[in-house]
Formats: structure tokens, sequence, C-alpha cells
């Protein structure tokens, strides 16, 4: 074993959400701050001649793009709230993807969805035996199934899939069929209703158009499967912050000798933990392979990763996992457009890094205001003066993880026993 056994030390423990309903104050601030990017959305349209910034096509990616980051980073929540590090996100999410080629080929969409929950739990239960029984790095442990799932999905395509009709070494066979999707009455269409939004993006008006084409993105054809993903921010929310059972969930990650005290099971705690989350990443690959209505190698394309660092970057909170996977989702969903709706975004990012390191400084920040502010300007100089490749545009997502993480601020807190071991009652160490 290579970490030696520690008792969490003592720390002052997360301040948990007073109210799970957003109070008035909180409302009056999304909506200033809706308005706000709004306006920010309005003005990046017209300065860089880019209308696709507010399309409902765009939108509609970035819906469908933002659930499998909100997904993998919520299941890395679970595990690292639990005081367990999980750096194999990657490789869980890899596993769904290939357990849901194969389910999806077989009996179709639905199973497509368990057989990428099945896959990432492949993963989480040999990560939970050899980081929380055996006592194995973390870090290391996570790594390797990311290397492992890479190699073993591919192995295993070689196995299944190649020489099938329709199947590669690299692919597996067409996923037929699809989940039911749902558009908002009265709104964007459903039930056989008026498109009001289509109307309003087809009309051509300021304002209008640009909010025509957002609502109607986000609410037109929504899978199922994409409402289920977003419903698990707030239970998830509910679980850890307003159940006994989350209580016990997070004391493991911030106190787990006090938890062991009081009768609690840390071991299981985080087992079940680990477990919740690799299936959770699973079910982020199940989305993927959904949305390509197959399994194709490299499909997860690193979001694994971007739903850590989303994860990191939201404080290890619901409410920051899903602003900061709707930031990466938005920006994946640019990388497909037109290379000035790439530019819009550079402009939006530029003011808004501008505003938050000023913001900082103002309030006696200097320090961490000087990150943002330099990073600011320097996208402000590159979207004025530097001609940009139209393939950049792809690296958007993986750019902006960049960015965000440069900038973040320092008050950022994990649990306090994360990635610590933990001796099973009794045991010697």
């Amino acid at each position: 074993m290579t970490d030696t056994v520690e008792s969490a030390t003592p720390s002052a423990p997360a301040a948990a959400p007073r109210s799970l309903a957003p109070s008035p104050r909180r409302l009056r601030a999304a909506v200033r701050w809706g308005l706000l990017g709004l306006g920010l959305i309005i003005v990046a349209q017209y300065v860089a001649d880019a209308p696709g910034i507010s399309a409902s096509s765009t939108w509609g990616s970035a819906l469908r793009l933002t659930v499998p980051i909100a997904v993998v980073a919520i299941g890395g929540l679970y595990s690292e709230r639990a005081g367990v590090i999980n750096v194999g996100l990657e490789g869980m999410m890899i596993g769904g993807t290939w357990m849901a080629g194969l389910f999806g080929w077989l009996w179709g969409p639905w199973a497509a969805l368990g057989g990428g929950v099945v896959g990432g739990l492949i993963f989480g239960l040999l990560m939970a035996v050899l980081c929380i029984e055996m006592g194995l790095n973390q870090l290391i442990v996570g790594v390797a199934i990311n290397v492992i799932a890479a190699a073993l999905a591919r192995f295993m395509s070689d196995i299944v899939f190649n020489g099938i009709d329709g199947g590669t070494i690299a692919r597996s066979p067409r996923i037929d069929g699809s989940l039911p999707v749902v558009s908002v009455p009265f709104l964007s269409g459903g039930l056989g209703t008026p498109d009001l939004t289509r109307t309003m993006e087809a009309s051509g008006i300021p304002v209008i158009t640009q909010v025509g084409g957002i609502v109607g993105g986000l609410t037109h054809d929504v899978s199922l499967a994409a409402i289920v993903g977003l419903l698990l921010i707030p239970a998830t929310a509910y679980l850890l912050w307003r159940t006994k059972f989350g209580l016990r969930w997070r004391a493991a990650g911030e106190q787990p000798a006090a938890l062991q005290a009081l009768g609690g099971k840390v071991h299981r705690t985080r087992y079940i933990a680990v477990l919740v989350g690799s299936g959770l990443a699973g079910f982020a690959g199940g989305y993927l392979a959904l949305i390509s209505q197959a399994y194709v190698e490299n499909q997860t394309a690193g979001r694994g990763f971007i739903g850590l660092a989303t994860l990191i970057f939201g404080n290890w909170m619901p409410s920051g996992v899903f602003l900061g996977s709707s930031l990466f989702g938005f920006s994946d969903a640019v990388g497909l457009g037109r290379p000035e709706t790439f530019r819009a975004l550079l402009f939006i990012l530029a003011v808004v890094f501008l505003l938050l390191g000023l913001l900082r400084i103002r309030r006696g920040a200097r320090t961490s205001g000087i990150a943002p502010l330099a990073l600011g300007a320097a996208l402000l100089v590159v979207f004025l003066f530097v001609p940009l490749p139209s393939a950049l545009a792809t690296a958007a997502p993986y750019l902006v993880t960049l960015a965000v993480l440069v900038v973040a601020g320092t008050t950022m807190r994990p649990p306090a026993a994360l990635g610590q071991l933990f001796p099973r009652k009794n045991s010697r160490t």
C-alpha cells in the first residue's frame, strides 16, 4: 500500500445551503444575471456578426452536450463528497459508452442507458476494491482505470463488433430507435400547439429573435434522458443536504472518525458512493452513445476530465456543477458551429473575465483579480486582431476549461478527508 493511514484533520464543515428552494433575493440575482447574460449574447452576436450564438440549433446542442458533463460531474461529486478521489471518471464513461453500444444494439435505446450504468459500475467496483479495501493510491488507480478502459474497449470491440454488419473495431452496430422527446406546450410546439419560439426566432426583431432562439433550443424536442440527467442535480442537493443518509455521506468525506464513533459505517458509505458515482458516469457514457446512436471509439473526447474540472470549479456543490457544466456544454456546442460563432464566444469570455477581474480588485482581492483581468485583456486582443483557424473552434471546450481553472477563485474547499485512507474498526495499522 502506498498511502499512510491517517485520521481526518479537524476543520470546519462545508456550509450547507440554507434552503433548496431559491429565496427572493436569489431569484432577483438570477434574473439580473440572466438579463446581463442575454444582453452580452446580443452584443456579441452583432459585434462578431455571428447569428449562430443565439440560434436554437446552438442552444439545443448546448443542452444535449451539457447533460453528459453534468451527470459525470455529479457522479464525481457523490464519490468525492464521501472522501474518495475519482480521477477515473473518463474510463468509467468509456465503459459506459461501450456497454451502451452493446446493449443498445441488442435491445434498444432504453437498454443502452442501462448498459451504460453497468459499464460504469464494473470500473466503479474495481476502484472500490482497490482503493477502499486494499488501500491503493486513489490517484494512481483512477489513472489506471482510464488507460485500461480505453484499451479494453478496443479489445472487446475487436472480439464482439468487428466483422458484424455495421460494426468495426472502433464502432458498434447502429442502435435502432431513440428515446421519446418532449416539447413545452404553447411555447415550443408541444402536444400539437403552436411553436411560439420558432415564430419569435424568425421575426428578425432584436431581442425577440435572440430570446426565441435561446428558449426554443432549450425547450424543443428535449430527450427524456436529458431531463433525467438534469433532474439529478436538484435530487443530489436534496439527498446530500436534506437527508440523514446524506449527512452520513458527507461525514465520510469530512470527519470519518466522527462518523465511525457515532456508529456509522465509513467503508460501506464509501463503497456506495463510489458505485453510485461510477454508475452515473456510465449513464453519461450511455447518453453519449445514444446521441451517436452507436458506440464510437474516443467519443467521450475527454468529457470525463472536463467533468472532473467542473466538479472542482463548482466547489463540490451541485449548483456549481450545473453552472460549470452549462458553460462547458455551451462552448462544446459553439465548437460545432461556424468560426464566427467561436469568435463571439471569445468576446463573451473576454468581457466576463475583465469584469470579474475588475470586481475582485475593487473588493480588495488584487492578487486573485490579476489573472482574470490579464486573461480577459488577452482574449479581447485575440478577438480584435488575431485571425483564428477554423479548426480551433473544435477545441473550444478544452480552452474554456483551462481558462476557467486559471481564473477560479481561491475559496474552493474540497472535503477535508478527501483522498485519506481510513482503517477498518479494530484493524491494526
